[in-house]
């Protein structure tokens, strides 16, 4: 089911079955684990109120939750149930989205030719004339398309991209919009909604809410009910399985498996209603880009509070309009270009899938799933199994993550350059190099290009063996091409040169930033070859 068919009466089915389905999980729970349950959302509740409210705001929400406390701990158990429901309620009422047709297709059809307008100082009278010719230039899609629009047909898509940039959710939007396929579902931090415009728009454009402050279990579960619904339901969805952006750079290397489990979930529930095509297929998507909005802040906070990332960032540089419109100008006007690519469709046991839909095992053979989820002849849910089928699933989307990385010219100056410094400071991590002066010194132009000649050779081996994404789009430049490309769109948006030219010499501007695109193209052992392990 389509989005356009996310009407106001399936809207209202969609909540009922949320709160039921939520509520019929806990109704049963003996008074004590249902006790620690809420207090365990009192607690965290409290902590929110503390980290995210103004201060004038804080004693009337604590007293809000004391008193609600205080009502539990004296209720009876019919009492109790009601609150319980009360608190379910709420979490799904505050987490629905509200997508709507019209502005779905006027959003479709305005913003590709208001960007062209905005990058070119064109008149007024051409933004309808423009044909998205820039936008098409500069977003480049790859990836079996045809195979996804017949698995339409088949069951339930829920892409799982990569995440680089809080302008992912837009970039994706317009991928989708060229690719022929539907407006998906997605989750998105409550933070993007305090914006007003930007909330209008991504509340009706297949955006519901995820406050990633609320950490206790009864709001994951209601979180989790949402979307295991919509599936079943046969709303296409998007996860962001790393759940936050990447703050290094780096491709993913480990996900979060509460949403993405709901595909188990919800494909269960299809085969126990006997629904005509209970199939959830899984299509991992990568997003690359010469440059981040927010690369600044991400690398910052990473170094800040290394292992222990903040799971939000209230004031990056999306929250900052002068900031996207300075990157978007030197995307378009400077060959920057933005990458989607959609991986092998899966089902929800990382099994791959043929364009009729059909499971095989990773010698090609047919399979059918449904054993997977039958126990002496019936379906059932078991949420232990459930969790290995979906680390399984984890493991096999990582893969995908990593075999259709896409090497961008930026990335490549980057990791040749960050490496050949490590390589002059064997001694030295990341946060030495920033303590001293010891990556001031100029690196020599022949240097460079020999170093990317011979990362350049392995990745095309690499290219070769399916375990990375080189392309024709580099593989059309010589060495010089792709430095002097990446020389130049470096210098083209953030504050400071990150990597610069004079002469025959290349100076480092800015370590963080080198680091970050850096980052990209770790874990392939390329750095062997620059420090002559190879």
């Amino acid at each position: 089911m389509s989005l356009f068919q996310f009407t106001k009466e399936n809207k209202e089915v969609l909540l009922k079955r949320v709160k039921h389905n939520a509520f019929e999980k806990y109704k049963n729970l003996e008074a004590k684990a249902a006790e620690d349950m809420l207090e365990e959302m009192i607690y965290w509740e409290k902590k929110r109120v503390q980290k995210v409210e103004p201060f004038w705001r804080q004693s009337q929400k604590l007293r809000y939750w004391d008193q609600f406390q205080t009502s539990y701990l004296s209720a009876d158990e019919d009492e109790k149930k009601r609150m319980l429901q009360g608190s379910i309620n709420h979490y799904a009422d505050q987490i629905v989205g509200n997508f709507s047709p019209a502005i779905f297709h006027v959003a479709t059809k305005l913003i590709p030719s208001f960007l062209n307008l905005l990058m070119n100082a064109l008149s007024f009278q051409k933004l309808f004339s423009l044909k998205h010719s820039l936008i098409n230039e500069n977003l480049m899609i790859s990836g079996d398309i045809a195979h996804l629009k017949k698995l339409l047909n088949k069951g339930t898509l829920v892409l799982t991209p990569t995440h680089l940039s809080n302008l992912d959710s837009i970039l994706l939007g317009t991928a989708f919009y060229y690719s022929g396929l539907p407006p998906m579902m997605y989750g998105a931090g409550l933070n993007l909604f305090r914006n007003k415009m930007m909330g209008f728009f991504m509340n009706r454009l297949g955006a519901y809410k995820v406050d990633r402050q609320r950490i206790h279990m009864l709001y994951k579960d209601v979180l989790k009910e949402y979307a295991t619904t919509s599936l079943e339901m046969g709303f296409h969805n998007l996860f962001f399985p790393g759940g936050t952006r990447s703050r290094t750079g780096a491709v993913e290397k480990k996900l979060k498996l509460g949403l993405l489990g709901t595909t188990v979930s919800a494909y269960v529930r299809n085969l126990q209603n006997q629904k005509q095509n209970p199939n959830i297929y899984i299509v991992p998507v990568n997003l690359n880009a010469h440059l981040t909005l927010e690369a600044e802040t991400l690398i910052n906070d990473f170094l800040a509070i290394t292992g222990q990332s903040l799971y939000i960032i209230e004031n990056d540089e999306f929250s900052r309009p002068q900031r996207i419109f300075t990157y978007l100008k030197s995307h378009m006007n400077f060959n920057s270009k933005s990458f989607v690519h959609y991986g092998k469709p899966l089902d929800p046991f990382g099994n791959q899938v043929d364009e009729e839909g059909q499971s095989m095992d990773r010698h090609g053979r047919y399979i059918d799933i449904q054993r997977y989820v039958m126990k002496a002849g019936n379906v059932i849910q078991d949420s232990n199994r459930d969790q290995n089928y979906t680390d399984a699933l984890s493991h096999q989307i990582l893969d995908a993550f990593h075999r259709n990385n896409r090497v961008l010219s930026t990335n490549l100056v980057a990791f040749a350059l960050y490496e050949m410094i490590l390589d002059q400071n064997p001694a030295y991590d990341i946060y030495k190099l920033l303590r001293t002066y010891a990556y001031h010194r100029p690196i020599s132009l022949a240097g460079l290009y020999q170093k990317l000649n011979g990362v350049i050779a392995q990745l095309k081996k690499l290219e070769h063996q399916g375990r990375i994404i080189y392309g024709k789009y580099l593989d059309a430049m010589d060495v010089q091409d792709i430095v002097n490309e990446a020389l130049k769109i470096f210098g083209t948006y953030h504050k400071r040169n990150t990597v610069y030219r004079r002469g025959d010499q290349v100076f480092v501007g800015d370590l963080l930033l080198l680091y970050y695109y850096h980052n990209r193209l770790i874990g392939y052992n390329l750095e062997d070859m620059i420090r002559g392990k190879s």
